[in-house]
């Protein structure tokens, strides 16, 4: 799986070789012998490595260029179960009661506010009774050092959209639990998950172009703080950043 991953990504950066995303939503909501519905795929990192247990698994994300890369990319094993479609949560073209899982793939946190409240809408309406939304996305609180270098990068990039998302991806959930009662919590977990660069050059281009800025137009002193701070995360691995991420487990509640 770590080469796979190595050939997914457009750096030399592997994330999560360690599997624990997929090892914490097996443990919380298994997949095994279900219909699954993804939202927001990518180029199928995770797709891969819950589809071979799964019934059938449906992926879908806004890029073109991702679900082409996905195809692509896509074990040979896996073609009689696995179909990648071009879409977006709010707006899912299938019947109702379709999946026994809807699976929000670091996504629900990236669609603006009235989105995510559509996009739960339309989870709730394709879940089969007693099905399960599962939603991962960066947790709230992150590592010292990773909060640093957002706060070094917000005087060039303005305050982080990102951050707002997530916290916004947080309330959604709830107000669709607590507010709509269209779920009921089955889990919630935080945890860490590791991405590793071949180089502190790689890093620094990736880590500084996610907040909207390129490395080059720093300032010298902002430049060298946050080179600084991922020399400090080498390991015989790579550079090893860490992102905090939280799984939450919900069950559509009965009509």
């Amino acid at each position: 799986m770590a080469k796979l991953l190595l050939r997914l990504c457009g750096l030399g950066m592997r994330e999560d070789p360690e599997q624990i995303e997929i090892r914490k939503i097996a443990k919380h909501a298994p997949f095994e012998q279900r219909d699954i519905l993804e939202v927001g795929c990518g180029n199928g990192r995770l797709t891969f490595q819950y589809a071979e247990s799964a019934r059938s698994a449906t992926a879908l994300d806004p890029s073109a260029k991702a679900i082409a890369e996905a195809r692509k990319e896509a074990p040979k094993k896996l073609a009689s179960k696995l179909r990648f479609r071009v879409g977006r949560g709010e707006d899912l073209n299938y019947p109702d009661e379709s999946f026994d899982a809807v699976f929000f793939s670091w996504s629900l946190c990236c669609a603006d506010v009235p989105a995510m409240g559509t996009a739960l809408t339309e989870a709730h309406r394709v879940l089969r009774p007693k099905g399960v939304l599962v939603n991962i996305q960066p947790s709230l609180h992150q590592p010292f050092n990773k909060g640093m270098i957002s706060y070094l990068l917000q005087r060039y990039s303005g305050p982080n959209v990102s951050d707002e998302g997530d916290r916004q991806a947080r309330l959604a959930l709830r107000h669709a639990s607590l507010v709509e009662g269209k779920f009921d919590l089955v889990a919630e977990e935080e945890f860490p998950v590791y991405s590793y660069y071949r180089s502190v050059r790689e890093a620094l281009d990736d880590v500084t172009s996610q907040n909207g800025v390129e490395y080059k137009s720093l300032d010298g002193g902002t430049a060298r703080r946050i080179r600084k701070i991922l020399v400090s995360m080498k390991t015989k691995a790579g550079i090893k950043v860490q992102e905090n991420a939280v799984l939450t487990v919900l069950r559509k509640s009965p009509s």
